[in-house]
């Protein structure tokens, strides 16, 4: 097994971080760096994974301190606040009931229900 490049480790840790799945990184590493991975040894670098138990001190101070700005950043997120989301819904129904489309507009006004619920 050879040794990965130390940006490409970083960038499997902040991907792991950041919620992606060991499937999606090992794409995204394929695309971005040219290097084919097992979703195995993508595993290996997540802290919080029987695999990633022996991770060094580095990467796992790393993938704790990009998870930390993750959650905290969530609020600078439009979609991650439930006021936005509604205000959306509400938008995209009214067009949906001005073009004639009932149907869809009920859908949407039922995923507002639930949205608020």
């Amino acid at each position: 097994m050879t040794t990965l490049p130390g940006h490409v480790c970083a960038y499997i840790v902040a991907a792991l971080a950041c919620y992606d799945s060991p499937e999606q990184v090992a794409a995204a590493v394929k695309v971005n760096f040219g290097l084919v991975l097992t979703r195995q040894r993508i595993e290996a670098w997540h802290p919080e994974r029987r695999a990633g138990a022996r991770l060094g001190a580095r990467w796992r101070a790393m993938f704790y301190e990009t998870r930390g700005k993750l959650l905290a950043e969530l609020d600078d997120i439009p979609i991650a606040c439930q006021a936005y989301r509604l205000r959306v819904l509400d938008r995209v129904a009214a067009q949906a009931e001005a073009m004639g489309n009932f149907e869809l507009a009920a859908r949407i006004i039922e995923q507002a229900a639930r949205e608020a619920a």
